[in-house]
């Protein structure tokens, strides 16, 4: 495990538990059948039966299963013990044990568990501000690739986590060009349930646009389209309403600001 990440992976061990009970992610309505991609990835990625993705830091799983009954032979990787143990669980309940599987690493490190090529290296939603190296993330996902693979990410825009959450006003509280370095945010209410306070904090790092960008070509991929978008993934902000395709948009009067962004960037053939 990356030293700087541990505090994060115990972060993740304590909320796995209430996420999977949440309303916000509604494991019963997944169990159910649905479906919990948006359509920025499913536009992204395309048509993913008979291939196979690699899910890098897939939380407990449930966007992993998606693509897996979408077709896809699926890998999804994290470093909470938590997660993978309840991704595990979550496959065998979806009966979806034998199109999906789970390694529990640092994503890191993932070249030391796994040796095999895929035709898509996916990742999404609140996934590289957790990552102490850009550089070295990107090596893994070039590393990951098949010749001609498709990487697609769909994130929460670096201008967005200029703001502080949990609050009631939109309150700028930290830099866009923060060098790499390490923020370290005290314990506060949870996304998927505000009601819950975790007892540990987090530490992340506020990488830019073009940290992204350069990452990834200085690994090898060719970089193809880019997109941002006005809305969220969840409520981020005061006052965001949910729309009945999953967006969460801010409230009328406030200035649009991008929410999200997607990437797509090929390795060489």
């Amino acid at each position: 495990m990356i030293e700087q990440h541990e505090i994060n992976r115990r972060r993740w061990n304590e909320i796995t538990p209430v996420h999977a009970r949440s309303e916000f992610y509604d494991v019963p309505g997944f169990l159910a059948g649905r479906n919990t991609l948006f359509e920025i990835e499913l536009d992204g990625v395309g048509d993913v039966n008979g291939k196979s993705l690699l899910h890098l830091q897939c939380h407990f799983g449930m966007d992993s299963l998606s693509w897996a009954r979408l077709g896809a032979q699926v890998v999804g990787v994290d470093f909470s013990e938590a997660s993978i143990e309840q991704a595990r669980d979550l496959a065998q309940q979806a009966r979806l044990a034998d199109r999906c599987q789970f390694i529990c690493c640092d994503v890191l490190e993932l070249d030391q568990h796994l040796t095999e090529k895929f035709d898509v290296v996916f990742t999404s939603y609140g996934v590289i501000t957790w990552l102490c190296d850009l550089e070295k993330w990107a090596r893994i996902v070039a590393h990951f690739l098949k010749p001609g693979g498709l990487f697609f990410i769909a994130e929460i825009h670096p201008l967005a986590l200029m703001f502080r959450e949990n609050t009631d006003k939109f309150e700028l509280a930290y830099d866009y060009f923060s060098n790499a370095a390490e923020v370290v945010i005290p314990p506060g209410p949870d996304y998927a349930d505000p009601s819950f306070v975790p007892t540990h904090g987090e530490n992340y790092w506020a990488w830019t646009i073009a940290d992204i960008f350069h990452a990834l070509k200085k690994a090898g991929l060719e970089i193809g389209e880019f997109n941002e978008y006005p809305y969220s993934c969840y409520p981020q902000f005061p006052n965001m309403t949910q729309q009945a395709d999953g967006r969460w948009i801010l409230p009328a009067g406030i200035p649009r600001l991008p929410l999200l962004f997607s990437l797509a960037a090929h390795q060489k053939l």
